[in-house]
C-alpha cells in the first residue's frame, strides 16, 4: 500500500471531518477530505499537509499534518499539491523519491501553460475533476500555441481524471416534501449570482409566488442587495444544505459567466433527486443526470416555462454511480498507478 500525501498550501485555516460535518466548507477541501477517506479505507496510508495549522492530529485514522511536523514525514510515495503549482518545486526538494500530481479544480487562462517552461526534478502530472476539465487543460497545456512549441523538447504533460466523490449515503434521513416555490441557490456570489438575480426578478414578475433562497460555502464575505422575495441564508453546515436541497423545486443557476470544472451542487442535489437549472457550460452536462434538461441562461421565456412544468412534474434525477467510493477509488488507482 502507499503512502499519500495530500498537500493544501493555500487554505486560510486548518480543517477536518469535524468541520466537514458542521461547518459550511468550500467543494474543494471537502472533496479532498472524502478522497484522502476513500483512499485510507482501502488501506493506504494518508498524510494532510495543511500549511495554517498549528497543531498536527489523526482524524479517522488520517494524519493531518503542521508545518512544523512535515519534516518529519518520510516514506512517501505520491505527493498531491492541491491549487499550487509553486509548491510542486518546493516540495520535490523535499521528497525527491515520490511521484507529483497537482489536483487542481479551475480553469486556467493561457498563460498556465508557461509551467511547463519550468526545470523540475521529476515529470509532474495534472489530475483534473471532469473529462471537460481534462480536456481544456489537455487543449491548454498540449495542443494549443506555447504546448506545441514545448512538445518539442519536453514530454506532454499527463492529465488524468479523479471525480468529486459524493457520498452514496446522501439521501439517507432527508424529507422530500418539496416547496414548489422555493428555488436554490448554493455557490459563491462570483459564480453568477449577479445573472441569477436578474434572471430572477424577471420571472418574480410572473411567477409571483416564487422564492429564491441564496446560501454560500462561507468564504466570502458580501454585503447582498436587498430584494423582493430574496432570501440570504448565509454559510450552512452540510446538513443544512441537505435539508434546503431536498425541500426545494431546483437549484436555481441560469448563468453563463462561470464555468464549472465539476460543480458539486450538480451532483449532490440530483443525488437529493432535485433537479439543477442550468446553462450548458462547464462540465454541467457531464456531471448532471441526464434526465436533467439544460436550459439557455439568456432565455427568461424559456426558463420561466420550464419552472411551470417542474411545477407541474419534476424530470426524474437521482444519485450517480460514477461519484461512489469504488467509482472514485478505481480512479485514483488509474490516475495514480497504485
Amino acid at each position: 500500500m502507499a503512502h499519500i500525501l495530500f498537500a493544501d498550501t493555500s487554505h486560510p485555516k486548518p480543517y477536518g471531518f469535524d468541520d466537514l460535518a458542521a461547518h459550511a466548507m468550500g467543494g474543494t477541501e471537502s472533496s479532498l477530505l472524502r478522497t484522502a477517506q476513500i483512499l485510507h479505507n482501502q488501506g493506504h496510508q494518508i498524510s494532510v499537509y495543511q500549511k495554517n495549522r498549528s497543531l498536527s492530529e489523526t482524524q479517522h485514522g488520517i494524519q493531518f499534518l503542521a508545518p512544523e511536523d512535515l519534516a518529519a514525514t518520510t516514506g512517501v510515495d505520491h505527493v498531491i499539491v492541491l491549487r499550487k503549482f509553486p509548491q510542486v518545486l518546493v516540495l520535490q526538494k523535499q521528497f525527491p523519491k515520490a511521484q507529483f500530481h497537482l489536483w487542481i479544480h479551475t480553469y486556467k487562462n493561457w498563460e498556465y501553460v508557461l509551467k511547463r517552461g519550468l526545470r523540475l526534478a521529476k515529470p509532474w502530472q495534472l489530475i483534473t475533476n471532469s473529462k471537460t476539465h481534462a480536456k481544456h487543460c489537455d487543449r491548454l497545456l498540449n495542443h494549443g500555441f506555447m504546448g506545441r512549441i514545448y512538445n518539442l523538447f519536453k514530454a506532454k504533460v499527463q492529465i488524468k481524471t479523479c471525480y468529486n466523490p459524493i457520498p452514496a449515503t446522501l439521501a439517507q434521513g432527508i424529507s422530500q416534501h418539496r416547496d414548489p416555490n422555493k428555488l436554490l441557490f448554493l455557490s459563491a456570489p462570483n459564480k453568477g449570482l449577479d445573472q441569477v438575480l436578474k434572471t430572477f426578478q424577471q420571472i418574480n414578475q410572473q411567477l409571483k409566488d416564487l422564492h429564491l433562497y441564496i446560501a454560500n460555502p462561507g468564504y466570502r464575505d458580501e454585503n447582498p442587495e436587498q430584494i423582493a422575495n430574496v432570501h440570504y441564508l448565509g454559510a450552512l453546515p452540510a446538513e443544512q444544505v441537505k435539508a434546503h436541497l431536498a425541500t426545494s423545486l431546483c437549484v436555481f443557476y441560469p448563468q453563463n459567466s462561470f464555468a464549472e470544472t465539476f460543480g458539486l451542487i450538480y451532483a449532490e442535489a440530483n443525488a437529493l433527486g432535485t433537479p439543477v437549472m442550468a446553462h450548458d457550460i462547464g462540465a454541467a452536462r457531464e456531471i448532471l443526470h441526464p434526465n436533467n434538461p439544460l436550459i439557455n441562461a439568456e432565455n427568461i421565456k424559456q426558463i420561466t416555462q420550464t419552472l411551470i412544468q417542474w411545477q407541474q412534474s419534476l424530470p426524474e434525477v437521482s444519485y450517480r454511480k460514477e461519484f461512489d467510493e469504488p467509482s472514485v477509488y478505481q480512479q485514483w488507482v488509474n490516475a495514480l498507478g497504485l
